[in-house]
C-alpha cells in the first residue's frame, strides 16, 4: 500500500483535477461569477435566449416574443434585472420607451459557451505570468510523465 503522505496527495491532486474540469466545462452568467447552477427558472432562460438571439426589447415586445402577459414579463425582468443579467434602458431613438438588453456578464456567458474549455482556458493563461504559465505546463508534464511510468 502507498504511504500516507504519497495517499494524500493524489487525494489532493484529484480534488484539483476535478475542480479543474469543473471550471473549464462549466460557466455561469452571474456577475457574482458563481459556478454553480444558475437557479434561473424556465421562462428567466427564455427571455435571456430571446434577449440574446433577437436582440434587445421592450417588455411589451419581449411578453409577445414568450408567449406571456405584460405584467408576467415584467416580474421575470426586474428578477433578471437584480441578478445583473439584464439591464433596461432607455431607447436611443425613442425616449418614451426602455429597452431590455442582456448585460456583459451575460455576453461573456455566451462567449464562454462558443469558445468552450480552450477558450476559457486561453483567457484563463493571458492573464498569468509567463514564469506562471511555465510553472503549469512544467507541472503537468511532470504528472503526464509519472503516470506512464
Amino acid at each position: 500500500m502507498a504511504d500516507n503522505t504519497a495517499f494524500r496527495d493524489a487525494e489532493a491532486v484529484m480534488t484539483h483535477l476535478r475542480a479543474l474540469r469543473q471550471e473549464l466545462l462549466t460557466t455561469s452568467m452571474e456577475p457574482s461569477g458563481d459556478r454553480e447552477r444558475s437557479g434561473l427558472t424556465t421562462p428567466q432562460v427564455s427571455a435571456v435566449h430571446s434577449l440574446l438571439t433577437v436582440g434587445p426589447a421592450t417588455v411589451t415586445e419581449l411578453a409577445r416574443r414568450l408567449n406571456l402577459s405584460h405584467s408576467t414579463t415584467s416580474g421575470i425582468v426586474d428578477r433578471l434585472e437584480a441578478r445583473g443579467l439584464v439591464s433596461r434602458e432607455q431607447d436611443a431613438n425613442d425616449r418614451r420607451y426602455t429597452r431590455v438588453r442582456v448585460t456583459a456578464p451575460v455576453k461573456q456567458y455566451r462567449q464562454d459557451l462558443s469558445d468552450g474549455p480552450y477558450g476559457r482556458l486561453t483567457l484563463a493563461l493571458q492573464g498569468a505570468s509567463p514564469a506562471q504559465r511555465k510553472a503549469v505546463l512544467d507541472g503537468l508534464e511532470t504528472l503526464r510523465a509519472l503516470l506512464v511510468r
